[in-house]
């Protein structure tokens, strides 16, 4: 019953904040925290009958998760919202105690995590590039242009590639590496350039923003570039509001929280999945 209630709420919760992230590119606190104390909520009643594991458990996935996120936030990989969401992710999946072979669903679901939201997010921009691909394909050749002395370079070194693959032929899947990573930084960086970077004024900015550009008044730097936190957002609103700033540089992200919901339904279901799929074979 535990299992149920905490999937079904997880799910829910999931649901809603994919939404709102793809349609306002955050996640709301309440929805954040909601989850985290839901989870440690149903976990405390449940351990009264089940044991005080139950509880550890959750505590236990929950520091793992606290740690992961203030990695991630801190390097600039994920905003506010989805390390938060993280920390409820810790929280509802839990590491068991005394560990077990459930013990590892959170490692699991963290590495389909990152797995799922590549490949999200790679489709997702993808999906912008043909959207706007009439500016990505201009942008595109005045990049390639730049650095046609590097695709020379790359361009030889395939040749090469081409040349041993014949003498060793397990080196083949090599030839598409160097032309194929460097097509696909120039269009991760126009894409980025082009369509996640905005300018926008303070009172439009939340925590988690990502400023990618320091804030000067006059020839000061009164903000470096980093990922906003509350009492960034208020100094900057003030600013504004002192006249002395009209807009700031962001980064707008990939709504990644959809990645979440992936990763839990491969998780919860996946197994289940691959044995139905392998029983048509076997």
């Amino acid at each position: 019953m535990l299992s149920i209630i905490l999937i079904t709420i997880t799910f829910i919760v999931l649901l809603i904040a994919s939404y709102i992230d793809i349609r306002t590119r955050e996640v709301p606190d309440w929805l954040n925290y909601g989850l985290i104390f839901t989870a440690f909520g149903i976990r405390t009643i449940y351990s009264f009958e089940l044991g005080w594991t139950i509880l550890l458990s959750g505590i236990l996935g929950f520091i793992v998760c606290l740690g992961l996120a203030f990695l991630f936030y801190y390097t600039n990989q994920w905003g506010g919202g989805d390390s938060k969401l993280l920390m409820g992710m810790g929280a509802i999946i839990g590491i068991t105690y005394p560990f077990d072979a459930s013990s590892w669903n959170l490692l699991f679901f963290f590495l389909a995590l990152l797995f799922l939201g590549a490949i999200y997010g790679l489709i997702f921009m993808i999906g912008i590039a043909i959207k706007k691909r009439k500016i990505f394909m201009k942008e595109f050749y005045k990049s390639v242009k730049a650095k046609k002395k590097l695709l020379v370079s790359l361009l030889i070194l395939t040749v090469i590639l081409m040349v041993f693959s014949v003498l060793k032929f397990y080196l083949w899947p090599l030839i598409f590496f160097p032309l194929g990573l460097f097509y696909l930084f120039i269009s991760v960086n126009i894409i980025e350039k082009t369509c996640f970077f905005k300018k926008v004024k303070p009172e439009h900015l939340t925590e988690g923003d990502w400023l990618i550009e320091d804030v000067k008044v006059g020839k000061k730097i009164v903000m470096e570039e980093k990922t906003l936190e509350k009492e960034d957002v208020w100094k900057l609103r003030f600013l504004e509001r002192e006249k002395k700033i009209v807009k700031v540089l962001i980064k707008e992200g990939v709504p990644f929280v959809p990645s979440f919901l992936f990763a839990y339904l491969l998780l919860v279901f996946g197994q289940k999945v691959f044995t139905w799929i392998i029983s048509f074979f076997v």
